[in-house]
């Protein structure tokens, strides 16, 4: 058996879903799974123990019962990064530390699942890229993603710097409109090049959602009413400008929503209330009347209360919206969905055995 290292080129590329669902779906087969993240670059502190978020939160998913310093042996804190710099024998052994931990990991286990870090690149500096791990660990590449005008001249390099640890790739996030070019075009091209296609998802407003807890949170404001909803999702916003009869028609094309509007506006907040709203971001910092906070409160559908000017905070929220993690139990049910559907589980099995 050798371990799978799911990894990509870029943040947000659904990396931490692919290995959610791909462990999930062995588990159904019976499959006893490990998971490991060599390196993590999501600092947290768990117990008195520094780790990192994603690794805790999928090991947690996945049920593995390994000490997280085994699950995540390297968190890159600014502290690595500076000693690092510093002194070019401080990382001397993080490698073996990687492989003692996975030796420790993969007892007892019928296959495991490594997470890459934010990039391919990762850790390059210290030693610790996705190319050493492999060349230690002897571990097959799995390479996730997200499709782009530049996605065959990413994943030509990716392969030139992985050389033979790369077994293939999942293209996420692609675009409807793009599924034609893709099929016909792209993935003929990369099997003439020896690149394998395990499988290409299209892009999904629900897996690209966020939660109105995590949105007011990401954008530091106060959650002011119904708080008992927080975990709905929003999959898109809309702002709020205009006069309260066009408003009620412009917020009727489109439902699990957000919008955006002045505090201030009393007549764009109840027009947003007529119509599927999942949350009210009212700028500002102005507290809404009496009237549209009763009638939110009455609906479920909770405001959250920013300092920033509206421009600032559209600028905000379209950060936030698809570039956020999957921490919500309706996302992984829909991730294994999607991982089961479009995703050839059985031909990452082979390759495990191999």
């Amino acid at each position: 058996m050798v371990p799978l290292f799911f990894i990509s080129n870029q943040p947000f590329s659904g990396k931490s879903s692919m290995c959610v669902g791909v462990g999930k779906l062995f588990t159904e087969k019976g499959l006893k799974v490990g998971y490991m993240k060599p390196v993590g670059t999501l600092p947290i502190r768990v117990g008195g123990i520094t780790t990192d978020e994603d690794a805790q939160y999928i090991s947690n998913i996945l049920d593995v019962k390994e000490e997280l310093e085994d699950i995540c042996p390297i968190v890159l804190t600014q502290h690595f990064n500076r000693e690092g710099l510093k002194d070019q024998s401080f990382s001397k052994g993080f490698v073996d530390l990687i492989a003692k931990a996975y030796e420790r990991i993969q007892k007892g286990k019928d296959i495991v699942i490594l997470e890459g870090a934010k990039s391919v690149e990762d850790g390059y500096f210290l030693g610790i890229s996705s190319d050493k791990i492999c060349e230690k660990l002897g571990a097959r590449v799995i390479m996730v993603i997200k499709y782009s005008s530049e996605i065959v001249d990413q994943i030509l390099y990716s392969k030139e710097f992985l050389e033979d640890y790369l077994s293939g790739v999942i293209i996420n996030w692609v675009p409807r409109s793009q599924m034609n070019y893709l099929e016909e075009l792209i993935v003929p091209f990369l099997t003439k090049k020896g690149i394998e296609v395990f499988g290409y998802i299209a892009s999904d407003k629900m897996l690209s959602s966020v939660s109105i807890k995590e949105m007011s949170e990401l954008l530091g404001g106060q959650i002011i009413c119904a708080e008992d909803k927080v975990n709905e999702l929003v999959e898109t916003f809309m702002v709020g400008a205009m006069g309260q009869e066009q408003a009620l028609k412009f917020f009727r094309r489109k439902a699990n929503k957000a919008v955006i509007t002045g505090g201030d506006r009393a007549d764009v907040q109840l027009a947003a209330l007529e119509t599927p709203t999942k949350c009210l971001i009212l700028t500002g910092n102005f507290q809404p009347s009496t009237i549209v906070l009763g009638r939110a409160e009455e609906l479920g559908v909770p405001m959250i209360l920013v300092n920033y000017d509206t421009l600032t905070a559209v600028e905000k929220v379209g950060e936030i919206i698809g570039h956020v993690r999957f921490h919500e139990i309706k996302k992984i049910d829909k991730i294994v969905e999607v991982v089961r559907e479009y995703i050839d589980i059985n031909r990452l099995l082979e390759i495990s055995k191999k």
